[in-house]
């Protein structure tokens, strides 16, 4: 592999471009960009100059599958003169009814790694073992053979098989020298949670500012009712269970309507319709965790409130019996379950960036628009200069 010199060592420099979408694979380049160059001189070679470079840039949005993200990231790699170009995304990608993991293209030195198919937890250390291994066999590719054949080993050095059973799959894409592929059913949760990882539900509480707002004022209001008492220190928790689902389920319920989120599929055919239920699905889970942690927040505070504005003895006249922390964390929970309900039921996203990040297909259009205006403005340049040659 050629590559120039650099000027203060002498020594062969490699430039490793990262095109990432925007949102968490960009925000995992650009942290992951600083430690890279080390690793790589570690587990690689060190006799090598490793210059990393992050463009965000939402390939993905012009294309339907791996093979055109691929061939996409080839023209950046060649526009940008890169010696091995890395795309990661968050589409998830679907072959044969499995999560496409990795696409490689040892020739051009181009590989495509989908984030989702890694899965929910520690995202962040396989996407740095995945790109590590990824360089170190594209460097190397004259020697390896990338050709896999179906029913070999697990693929370790990317993700561990006790973690994220990974596969060696053979593929018919001229392009495509390695594949690597989840198992049809666990391979099919672990690639949905990491659609909801990729989503970023923690992001949600602030964005759902106002609802939770209002349902504190609720809360608060209900906290303070005797009658809220009596009905808190009778219900079970079974009934508090369901009380809590509907109330969740009210406000995703609500938030998908209002915002228009659920996903149709463009066509028929069963991959349009497989995209579609996997984003629904996944924004569904997304929605529900935002919802979920807003409530426990919510609990956390009526507690507080409720155990210093009630006196043991009031309570526990009013109930009937003795009462313990317990008796207020029931009524704390009840209080904010009901609130969801009857005062945040109505309220929306503080902005439309949570929407984008909560849901792939909102997230999709955009970036498709993004992508649109930033070739019309090409465009327009370039015809600009033309004219004024």
């Amino acid at each position: 592999m050629e590559a120039p010199a650099d000027a203060d060592s002498g020594r062969p420099e490699v430039v490793v471009g990262i095109v990432a979408d925007p949102d968490t694979p960009a925000e995992l380049a650009e942290e992951l960009a600083e430690e890279l160059p080390e690793l790589l001189a570690e587990n690689v070679d060190r006799n090598l100059v490793w210059n990393l470079q992050v463009v965000r840039d939402p390939l993905t949005a012009a294309v339907r599958d791996d093979i055109g993200a691929l061939n996409l990231a080839r023209e950046q790699k060649a526009r940008e003169n890169w010696d091995i170009a890395i795309c990661l995304t968050d589409l998830p990608l679907l072959t044969d009814g499995r999560p496409v993991a990795v696409d490689v293209d040892a020739e051009d030195r181009v590989a495509l790694v989908s984030l989702p198919a890694l899965g929910g937890l520690f995202l962040r250390r396989r996407v740095r073992r995945a790109i590590v291994q990824l360089v170190k066999n594209l460097v190397n590719a004259g020697a390896i053979d990338f050709r896999a054949r179906e029913g070999r080993a697990p693929v370790g050095p990317i993700v561990p098989e006790r973690t994220a059973p990974l596969k060696r799959a053979a593929t018919d894409e001229e392009i495509v020298d390695l594949r690597i592929v989840g198992s049809p059913a666990r391979g099919r949760v672990r690639l949905l949670l990491g659609m909801v990882r990729a989503n970023g539900p923690w992001r949600l509480i602030p964005a759902l500012a106002k609802a939770l707002a209002a349902a504190l004022a609720t809360s608060a209001i209900a906290i303070m009712n005797g009658a809220m008492w009596n009905v808190s220190s009778a219900i079970g928790a079974d009934r508090l269970a369901v009380v809590t689902i509907f109330s969740m389920a009210a406000m995703v319920i609500w938030l998908i309507v209002h915002r228009h989120l659920w996903e149709r599929p463009d066509s028929p055919t069963r991959q349009d319709r497989e995209k579609a239920a996997l984003y629904n699905a996944s924004t569904v889970l997304t929605l529900s965790l935002g919802v979920l942690w807003g409530l426990i927040g919510l609990c956390i505070v009526d507690f507080a409130v409720a155990l210093f504005l009630i006196e043991g003895g009031v309570l526990s006249k009013q109930v009937g019996h003795s009462v313990g922390l317990d008796e207020y964390a029931r009524l704390a929970w009840l209080a904010s379950a009901a609130a969801i309900v009857g005062g945040a039921l109505g309220s929306e996203f503080e902005s439309d960036d949570a929407v984008r990040r909560a849901t792939y297909g909102k997230r999709e259009r955009l970036r498709r628009e993004q992508r649109e205006r930033e070739r019309q403005a090409r465009e327009r340049e370039e015809s600009d200069t033309s004219a004024s040659l």
